[in-house]
């Protein structure tokens, strides 16, 4: 059989299931749509790291995309591996593939590690640069999964970074989703004058408008669903798709028009940068249509994979969607996020969210924080009466972080990433 995770980066879940994406909505009667979904955490990385394991940041320690660290034995690929599965991963971006997605099967040819200076590898990224478009990774998948040497069993990481900053498209999305007027000054000082957070980007250089950007995001967003409904008609032709579990989901959201002071950046624990569509297509059509409104998160990836390769892991936090959906399982009662750098963690329920900075932990980015600790989903401040529900939150946080530290002793050391792939990293606006 068929397992298959699709991970988009940063796309929100309010933009999954409206007018940008009609071929996933015409898909809608075929998958498992989870309306309350989210991140535990909203950086690349960490937010794989979770769904590839099942654990929260603080047991597998990764807090920024400038660490590497090796695959535990509880991980779900090397897991699947001990069972004879084929495993593989492709990336759209190259230091996901050489941080992460190469420790998945095989290496990525297109990503091969930076420490690799040799001549043939520097044609090698010269050819398939450092960022791929969605069509050309799902194409990758779709030829390994049409290879003659694949074994029947087989898990599948693809990767789409279309939407991530500066947010590309092929030019007829574009030119669809961008209309520019005129702009009397830089994007720079545009963002500056609002008072509001980006990365120093080499594009806002230019004179264009607040919302070219947001309006990219668009049409990133309309491009990789017309992949995705193309890479899905050719599993349905190949005949692996009824058998198949997919699971789509974003690695984590985005905030684009000033959402709480930070403009097209991944900044934050608020709904926008950690509540993710995730859709998943069991097996034999099992739960088609159905939409299931309980609270879950990506630690529930792995441990759904398992269950349906016919085993358990006792180092996973969470727990199986196809139990969620039918109703043996409730769901969670709260979920738990971490910010890049261990710098801010929160904790939800349905109504309200539990909001704190990490004791001594550093403000990097001299971020404008919100007034409050305790929020409502909307992330306005909650009410002055609700200090008991704070409380029960805070308490269920501290919760979380106490349990299970036999999970975070399962992981090793880690390492930083090295030169190449951290220049890399700055390029694309991390810090």
């Amino acid at each position: 059989m068929l397992i298959c995770l699709i991970t988009l980066d940063c796309v929100r879940a309010d933009h999954m299931g409206g007018d940008l994406t009609p071929h996933m909505n015409a898909l809608s009667p075929e998958w498992t749509v989870f309306s309350e979904a989210f991140a535990q955490s909203q950086n690349t990385l960490s937010s794989h790291l979770s769904m590839l394991t099942s654990n929260y940041l603080f047991q597998h320690g990764v807090y920024s995309n400038f660490s590497r660290k090796q695959l535990p034995e509880h991980a779900l690929s090397r897991r699947l591996a001990e069972r004879d599965w084929d495993c593989r991963a492709f990336t759209s971006v190259d230091f996901l593939a050489q941080l992460l997605g190469n420790q998945v099967g095989k290496e990525d040819p297109r990503f091969p590690p930076a420490s690799d200076q040799s001549l043939i590898t520097r044609m090698v990224r010269r050819l398939y640069g450092r960022r791929a478009p969605a069509e050309k990774t799902l194409d990758r998948g779709l030829k390994w999964l049409k290879s003659s040497q694949r074994k029947k069993d087989a898990f599948l990481w693809l990767h789409l970074f279309d939407a991530h900053m500066a947010y590309e498209a092929p030019q007829a999305y574009l030119k669809k989703h961008v209309k520019d007027g005129k702009a009397e000054m830089t994007l720079r000082e545009a963002i500056d004058k609002k008072g509001w957070f980006s990365p120093d980007f080499s594009e806002y250089g230019q004179r264009l408008p607040l919302t070219h950007y947001p309006q990219r995001y668009r049409a990133a967003v309309a491009y990789q669903d017309a992949c995705l409904h193309y890479f899905f008609a050719i599993l349905k032709t190949m005949g692996v798709w009824d058998d198949a579990l997919i699971v789509l989901t974003a690695d984590h959201g985005e905030c684009l028009m000033g959402d709480h002071s930070v403009y097209c950046a991944h900044k934050k624990l608020f709904d926008t940068t950690v509540k993710v569509p995730l859709r998943v297509k069991f097996p034999k059509g099992l739960h088609a249509g159905d939409e299931v409104d309980a609270m879950v998160q990506h630690v529930d990836i792995a441990p759904t994979a398992a269950a349906l390769a016919g085993f358990s892991e006792s180092m996973y936090m969470g727990m199986d969607l196809e139990a969620v959906a039918s109703g043996r399982a409730p769901g969670h009662a709260v979920v738990f996020s971490e910010h890049v750098d261990n710098f801010m963690r929160a904790v939800r329920d349905r109504d309200l969210v539990y909001v704190e900075q990490v004791p001594g932990a550093e403000n990097k980015w001299n971020l404008a924080m919100e007034d409050g600790a305790l929020f409502d989903r909307r992330a306005a401040p909650a009410k002055d009466g609700d200090a008991a529900h704070a409380r029960r939150l805070k308490k269920a946080m501290e919760d979380i972080l106490a349990a299970r530290p036999e999970v975070l002793a399962s992981w090793g050391e880690a390492e930083g990433a090295d030169e190449g792939v951290a220049e890399r990293l700055k390029a694309l606006g991390y810090m």
